[in-house]
Protein backbone atom coordinates (compact mmCIF):
# COMPACT_ATOMS: atom_id res chain seq x y z
CA UNK A 1 0.00 0.00 0.00
CA UNK A 2 1.05 3.35 -0.85
CA UNK A 3 2.12 5.72 1.81
CA UNK A 4 1.71 9.25 1.56
CA UNK A 5 2.83 11.80 4.52
CA UNK A 6 0.74 15.26 4.17
CA UNK A 7 3.19 18.19 6.37
CA UNK A 8 0.68 20.41 7.61
CA UNK A 9 0.87 23.34 10.59
CA UNK A 10 -1.32 22.94 13.52
CA UNK A 11 -3.74 25.76 13.13
CA UNK A 12 -7.33 26.03 12.50
CA UNK A 13 -7.12 25.71 8.43
CA UNK A 14 -5.46 22.70 8.76
CA UNK A 15 -8.81 20.79 10.83
CA UNK A 16 -10.44 19.34 8.10
CA UNK A 17 -7.43 16.92 7.74
CA UNK A 18 -8.65 15.56 11.49
CA UNK A 19 -11.96 15.30 9.26
CA UNK A 20 -10.76 13.21 6.86
CA UNK A 21 -8.61 11.22 8.82
CA UNK A 22 -11.61 10.55 11.50
CA UNK A 23 -14.16 10.11 9.10
CA UNK A 24 -12.59 7.45 7.29
CA UNK A 25 -12.03 9.36 3.77
CA UNK A 26 -8.42 8.71 3.67
CA UNK A 27 -9.06 5.00 4.38
CA UNK A 28 -11.63 5.08 1.51
CA UNK A 29 -8.58 6.16 -0.79
CA UNK A 30 -7.13 3.06 0.27
CA UNK A 31 -3.47 4.88 0.33
CA UNK A 32 -1.71 5.17 3.69
CA UNK A 33 -2.15 8.76 4.71
CA UNK A 34 -0.04 9.74 7.57
CA UNK A 35 -0.49 13.69 9.23
CA UNK A 36 3.23 14.97 9.95
CA UNK A 37 3.25 18.31 12.41
CA UNK A 38 5.44 21.09 10.73
CA UNK A 39 6.94 24.57 11.10
CA UNK A 40 5.93 26.54 8.37
CA UNK A 41 9.54 27.28 7.73
CA UNK A 42 10.57 23.55 7.67
CA UNK A 43 7.75 22.57 5.41
CA UNK A 44 10.23 22.74 2.02
CA UNK A 45 12.96 21.23 3.85
CA UNK A 46 11.01 18.34 4.76
CA UNK A 47 10.19 17.53 1.57
CA UNK A 48 14.09 17.33 0.49
CA UNK A 49 14.57 14.60 2.58
CA UNK A 50 11.57 13.24 2.05
CA UNK A 51 10.16 13.01 5.33
CA UNK A 52 7.07 14.03 3.97
CA UNK A 53 5.65 13.90 0.41
CA UNK A 54 2.66 16.76 0.31
CA UNK A 55 2.92 19.92 1.75
CA UNK A 56 0.36 22.07 2.85
CA UNK A 57 1.68 25.24 3.21
CA UNK A 58 1.87 28.95 2.42
CA UNK A 59 1.79 30.01 -1.46
CA UNK A 60 4.00 32.87 -0.90
CA UNK A 61 7.07 29.87 0.89
CA UNK A 62 5.93 27.59 -1.84
CA UNK A 63 6.58 29.84 -4.98
CA UNK A 64 9.61 31.61 -3.19
CA UNK A 65 11.31 28.05 -2.75
CA UNK A 66 11.09 26.99 -6.30
CA UNK A 67 11.71 30.20 -7.73
CA UNK A 68 15.07 29.93 -6.03
CA UNK A 69 15.85 26.70 -7.23
CA UNK A 70 14.20 24.53 -5.17
CA UNK A 71 13.49 21.71 -7.53
CA UNK A 72 12.38 18.52 -5.53
CA UNK A 73 8.83 19.38 -5.51
CA UNK A 74 5.96 21.13 -7.39
CA UNK A 75 2.95 22.66 -6.01
CA UNK A 76 -0.20 20.57 -7.22
CA UNK A 77 -3.59 22.45 -5.88
CA UNK A 78 -4.92 25.02 -3.87
CA UNK A 79 -5.86 24.34 -0.49
CA UNK A 80 -7.61 27.78 1.20
CA UNK A 81 -8.90 29.63 -1.69
CA UNK A 82 -9.52 32.81 0.64
CA UNK A 83 -6.31 34.98 1.16
CA UNK A 84 -4.75 34.82 4.55
CA UNK A 85 -5.75 37.68 7.33
CA UNK A 86 -2.24 39.24 8.80
CA UNK A 87 -3.08 41.66 11.58
CA UNK A 88 -0.30 44.25 12.45
CA UNK A 89 0.52 44.90 16.16
CA UNK A 90 2.57 47.21 17.80
CA UNK A 91 3.51 47.45 21.87
CA UNK A 92 0.60 48.03 24.17
CA UNK A 93 2.22 51.94 24.01
CA UNK A 94 3.24 52.45 20.95
CA UNK A 95 3.16 55.48 19.09
CA UNK A 96 1.80 53.56 16.44
CA UNK A 97 -2.22 53.39 16.11
CA UNK A 98 -2.76 52.86 12.57
CA UNK A 99 -1.15 52.12 9.53
CA UNK A 100 -0.50 55.15 8.52
CA UNK A 101 2.47 55.95 10.32
CA UNK A 102 4.74 52.93 9.41
CA UNK A 103 6.25 53.62 6.61
CA UNK A 104 10.22 53.48 7.27
CA UNK A 105 10.20 52.04 10.35
CA UNK A 106 11.56 48.92 12.05
CA UNK A 107 9.14 45.84 11.42
CA UNK A 108 10.07 42.38 13.23
CA UNK A 109 9.94 39.21 11.22
CA UNK A 110 10.65 35.49 11.82
CA UNK A 111 13.28 35.19 9.07
CA UNK A 112 13.91 36.89 5.26
CA UNK A 113 11.52 34.92 3.16
CA UNK A 114 9.17 34.05 5.78
CA UNK A 115 5.52 35.50 5.41
CA UNK A 116 6.50 38.08 7.92
CA UNK A 117 8.83 39.86 5.47
CA UNK A 118 7.02 39.59 2.53
CA UNK A 119 3.76 41.01 4.46
CA UNK A 120 5.49 43.44 4.51
CA UNK A 121 6.17 44.26 0.63
CA UNK A 122 2.26 43.30 0.72
CA UNK A 123 2.00 46.56 1.94
CA UNK A 124 3.95 48.62 1.10
CA UNK A 125 2.49 48.03 -2.55
CA UNK A 126 -0.80 48.87 -1.24
CA UNK A 127 0.50 51.92 0.68
CA UNK A 128 2.13 52.83 -2.37
CA UNK A 129 5.61 53.00 -0.30
CA UNK A 130 7.59 51.21 -2.74
CA UNK A 131 10.97 53.66 -4.19
CA UNK A 132 13.37 52.29 -6.67
CA UNK A 133 16.19 51.15 -4.20
CA UNK A 134 15.15 52.10 -1.33
CA UNK A 135 13.29 49.51 1.02
CA UNK A 136 10.09 50.93 2.70
CA UNK A 137 11.18 49.75 6.28
CA UNK A 138 14.11 48.20 8.18
CA UNK A 139 14.31 44.57 9.20
CA UNK A 140 15.09 42.86 12.45
CA UNK A 141 15.35 39.31 12.34
CA UNK A 142 13.71 38.06 15.49
CA UNK A 143 13.06 33.90 14.60
CA UNK A 144 9.70 33.56 16.07
CA UNK A 145 6.64 34.71 16.95
CA UNK A 146 6.78 35.04 20.66
CA UNK A 147 10.18 36.91 20.10
CA UNK A 148 8.51 39.48 18.05
CA UNK A 149 6.19 40.44 20.21
CA UNK A 150 8.79 40.65 23.15
CA UNK A 151 10.35 43.15 20.53
CA UNK A 152 8.13 45.52 19.63
CA UNK A 153 7.33 45.66 23.46
CA UNK A 154 10.79 46.48 24.12
CA UNK A 155 11.46 48.71 22.09
CA UNK A 156 13.71 47.60 19.55
CA UNK A 157 11.02 47.16 16.43
CA UNK A 158 7.68 49.28 15.62
CA UNK A 159 5.88 46.66 14.51
CA UNK A 160 5.31 43.06 13.11
CA UNK A 161 2.67 40.76 11.14
CA UNK A 162 1.21 37.86 12.06
CA UNK A 163 -1.94 35.51 11.06
CA UNK A 164 -4.79 37.65 13.05
CA UNK A 165 -6.82 35.16 14.61
CA UNK A 166 -3.34 33.33 16.03
CA UNK A 167 -2.46 36.54 17.49
CA UNK A 168 -6.11 38.05 18.58
CA UNK A 169 -5.65 36.07 21.91
CA UNK A 170 -2.50 38.48 22.64
CA UNK A 171 -4.08 41.49 21.24
CA UNK A 172 -7.43 40.83 24.18
CA UNK A 173 -4.78 40.24 26.57
CA UNK A 174 -3.17 43.43 26.00
CA UNK A 175 0.17 41.87 25.96
CA UNK A 176 0.47 44.18 22.45
CA UNK A 177 -2.07 46.37 20.44
CA UNK A 178 -3.29 45.46 17.08
CA UNK A 179 -2.92 48.34 14.19
CA UNK A 180 -4.82 47.13 11.59
CA UNK A 181 -4.55 43.99 8.88
CA UNK A 182 -4.09 43.31 5.24
CA UNK A 183 -4.50 40.52 2.98
CA UNK A 184 -2.17 39.35 0.23
CA UNK A 185 -3.78 39.12 -3.54
CA UNK A 186 -3.61 35.36 -3.41
CA UNK A 187 -4.61 32.40 -1.95
CA UNK A 188 -3.44 31.40 1.47
CA UNK A 189 -2.73 27.74 1.33
CA UNK A 190 -1.34 25.45 -1.63
CA UNK A 191 -0.46 21.55 -1.82
CA UNK A 192 3.01 20.95 -2.87
CA UNK A 193 4.56 17.58 -3.97
CA UNK A 194 7.95 15.70 -4.04
CA UNK A 195 8.91 15.27 -7.47
CA UNK A 196 9.01 11.49 -6.62
CA UNK A 197 5.41 10.95 -5.70
CA UNK A 198 4.70 13.14 -9.14
CA UNK A 199 6.62 10.49 -11.07
CA UNK A 200 5.40 7.28 -9.44
CA UNK A 201 2.11 8.05 -7.37
CA UNK A 202 -0.09 10.21 -9.46
CA UNK A 203 -3.02 8.28 -9.24
CA UNK A 204 -2.76 7.71 -5.32
CA UNK A 205 -1.77 11.66 -5.18
CA UNK A 206 -5.20 12.65 -6.94
CA UNK A 207 -7.41 10.48 -4.48
CA UNK A 208 -5.88 11.84 -1.39
CA UNK A 209 -6.68 15.25 -2.77
CA UNK A 210 -10.52 14.75 -2.95
CA UNK A 211 -10.47 13.43 0.40
CA UNK A 212 -9.83 16.21 1.44
CA UNK A 213 -11.92 18.19 -0.64
CA UNK A 214 -14.44 16.02 0.69
CA UNK A 215 -13.23 16.93 4.44
CA UNK A 216 -13.41 20.67 3.48
CA UNK A 217 -16.75 20.72 2.18
CA UNK A 218 -18.41 18.45 5.16
CA UNK A 219 -16.61 21.36 7.35
CA UNK A 220 -17.73 24.33 6.15
CA UNK A 221 -21.35 22.77 5.94
CA UNK A 222 -21.29 22.73 9.22
CA UNK A 223 -19.88 25.52 10.14
CA UNK A 224 -22.61 27.09 12.55
CA UNK A 225 -22.61 23.92 14.66
CA UNK A 226 -20.20 20.76 14.59
CA UNK A 227 -17.42 22.29 12.90
CA UNK A 228 -17.18 25.38 15.67
CA UNK A 229 -17.06 23.02 18.53
CA UNK A 230 -14.54 20.99 16.59
CA UNK A 231 -12.57 24.16 16.26
CA UNK A 232 -13.10 25.28 20.16
CA UNK A 233 -12.30 21.30 21.01
CA UNK A 234 -8.90 21.01 19.63
CA UNK A 235 -7.37 24.16 19.14
CA UNK A 236 -8.97 25.73 22.11
CA UNK A 237 -9.88 28.93 20.83
CA UNK A 238 -12.70 31.11 22.07
CA UNK A 239 -16.61 30.52 20.04
CA UNK A 240 -16.75 33.88 19.39
CA UNK A 241 -13.36 34.30 17.48
CA UNK A 242 -13.95 30.67 15.62
CA UNK A 243 -17.39 31.91 14.32
CA UNK A 244 -15.89 35.23 12.92
CA UNK A 245 -12.93 32.99 11.30
CA UNK A 246 -15.48 31.14 9.55
CA UNK A 247 -16.74 34.54 7.78
CA UNK A 248 -12.91 34.66 6.51
CA UNK A 249 -12.49 31.54 5.44
CA UNK A 250 -12.85 29.83 1.90
CA UNK A 251 -11.51 26.37 1.17
CA UNK A 252 -11.27 25.73 -2.56
CA UNK A 253 -14.22 23.45 -4.19
CA UNK A 254 -11.58 21.80 -6.69
CA UNK A 255 -8.29 21.14 -4.64
CA UNK A 256 -6.48 20.23 -8.19
CA UNK A 257 -7.13 24.07 -9.19
CA UNK A 258 -4.23 26.29 -9.44
CA UNK A 259 -4.50 30.03 -10.72
CA UNK A 260 -2.22 31.56 -12.74
CA UNK A 261 -3.07 35.33 -11.76
CA UNK A 262 -2.30 34.44 -8.15
CA UNK A 263 1.31 33.31 -8.68
CA UNK A 264 2.32 36.04 -11.02
CA UNK A 265 1.11 38.55 -8.56
CA UNK A 266 2.93 36.52 -5.76
CA UNK A 267 6.41 36.02 -7.96
CA UNK A 268 5.91 40.04 -8.80
CA UNK A 269 5.95 40.79 -4.84
CA UNK A 270 8.90 38.09 -4.32
CA UNK A 271 10.87 40.36 -6.80
CA UNK A 272 9.90 43.32 -4.93
CA UNK A 273 11.23 41.95 -1.60
CA UNK A 274 14.29 40.88 -3.05
CA UNK A 275 13.47 37.62 -1.86
CA UNK A 276 13.67 36.09 -5.38
CA UNK A 277 15.71 37.70 -8.93
CA UNK A 278 15.18 37.61 -12.26
CA UNK A 279 14.80 35.74 -14.44
CA UNK A 280 11.99 34.15 -12.30
CA UNK A 281 10.24 31.09 -13.19
CA UNK A 282 7.63 30.85 -15.22
CA UNK A 283 4.20 29.54 -13.96
CA UNK A 284 4.49 26.17 -15.98
CA UNK A 285 7.45 25.58 -14.35
CA UNK A 286 6.47 25.80 -10.59
CA UNK A 287 3.32 24.39 -11.21
CA UNK A 288 3.03 19.96 -11.88
CA UNK A 289 0.60 20.46 -14.92
CA UNK A 290 -0.74 16.70 -14.63
CA UNK A 291 -2.51 17.26 -11.37
CA UNK A 292 -3.31 20.97 -11.15
CA UNK A 293 -5.39 22.26 -13.41
CA UNK A 294 -4.51 25.98 -14.57
CA UNK A 295 -7.55 28.97 -14.35
CA UNK A 296 -7.52 32.75 -15.21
Amino acid sequence: MTTIRIGYVPEHFSTPLYVARDLGFFKDTGVNVELVLCGTGEMTSKLQDKSIDLAIALTEGLVAGISKGQDWYKIVGTYVDAPLCWALSAAKDSKHDSIDTLYNTNVAISRYGSGSHIMAYVLAEQRKWLKKDQAPFQFTVLNNFKSMRDGVNDGSCDYFMWETFTTKPYHDSGEIKRIGQITPPWPAFMFAAHVDLLKNHVEELVKVLKAIEKATKIFMDQKEDESVKHVMRILEYPEEDVRRWFKTVKYAEDTQQVSQDAIKVTLSTLLHAGVVNEPIKSVEELVDLQVAHLID
